[in-house]
């Protein structure tokens, strides 16, 4: 009945009466493009709930530059060690690099069209070579799986970070920049607390949050959802005794009458308090492909009202 309930409920949020029939995938472009702005989307609402930012800074020196035929690439180097207030009590929601040039750095081209090369290495590991244009006095670039990778190492690995500025070999200023390291994180502790406490060591009966894991495959809907594969259906169940959890004054009053009146009167019922939302990419019932946020569909925490 539950799971029968969430599929009719998703299907009127997304305006359709039954699954959209299948009318041929998207192209291979069009699915990369949108599953880009699906991890995109992940990342931002993952960082809308996260904590305050970290900043880690460091020394930047330069090594060697690189002559090419009619250009030269300057490299600079930043290392960042792992500092001790970040532990594995924290989970990453996002990492950026930030790189800034100084107004007065004129070296080779435009501020607003220099290209930049970025390599990350973890220790002596290679995971990242990437070419960016600059749009700007201040580079942001998502780091967000290396770090993961980093953080996941020992405590004495180093992320290295080598930043090469491309010029002409007719400017002889000489270039600088800026690397600083911004660690968006969460206490893992307090995400665990929030969503068993009253729960793990109470009466299972009383009002707590269960769960149900859903397979989009197993429903039959995988050939019209893209991702998620699945998620896991949180739900509130159990009875409301005096006191236990109340959401409000109103219901404690509540819960006070129903033994004043020997039940006459209801007793509160448990029902969710916060939930996170979930972003679902999908076909659409023209065979369009989307993404659609449902921002109340997952229950985080459970009580009395």
């Amino acid at each position: 009945l539950q799971l029968e309930a969430l599929k009719t409920s998703m299907l009127e949020y997304l305006g359709m009466d039954k699954p959209p029939p299948f009318k041929g995938k998207s192209s291979y472009q069009e699915l990369i493009r949108i599953y880009r702005q699906y991890q995109n989307m992940r990342r931002n609402m993952q960082s809308f709930q996260s904590g305050p930012s970290h900043f880690l800074h460091t020394a930047v020196w330069p090594l060697n530059s690189q002559n090419g035929p009619e250009s030269v690439t300057q490299w600079f180097r930043a290392v960042f060690h792992r500092e001790s207030h970040i532990t594995d009590e924290f989970l990453l929601a996002q990492a950026q690099l930030q790189l800034q040039r100084p107004l007065h750095n004129n070296f080779v081209q435009p501020l607003h069209n220099q290209k930049i090369l970025v390599r990350i290495y973890i220790s002596s590991h290679s995971y990242i070579k990437k070419k960016i244009k600059s749009r700007g006095q201040n580079i942001t670039m998502d780091v967000t799986f290396a770090v993961h990778k980093w953080l996941k190492k020992t405590s004495d690995a180093l992320l290295i970070v080598d930043i090469g500025l491309v010029g002409s070999k007719k400017d002889d200023t000489e270039p600088t920049v800026q690397i600083c390291l911004e660690l968006k994180l969460m206490d893992s502790k307090v995400r665990n607390t929030r969503s068993t406490y009253g729960e793990s060591f109470e009466d299972d009966s009383y009002c707590r949050r269960k769960s149900l894991s859903v397979s989009f495959e197993e429903i039959g809907w995988s050939d019209w959802i893209v991702a998620p594969a699945g998620y896991t259906m949180y739900f509130c169940d159990g009875s409301c005794p005096h006191n236990y959890k109340p959401a409000s004054m109103h219901t404690q009053i509540k819960s006070r009458l129903h033994r004043l009146t020997k039940g006459a009167t209801p007793r509160p019922c448990c029902v969710p308090a916060e939930y996170e939302p979930m972003i679902l990419m999908h076909y659409d019932s023209r065979g369009k492909l989307k993404l659609t946020s449902f921002n109340d569909l997952i229950v985080t925490k459970c009580h009395c009202a």
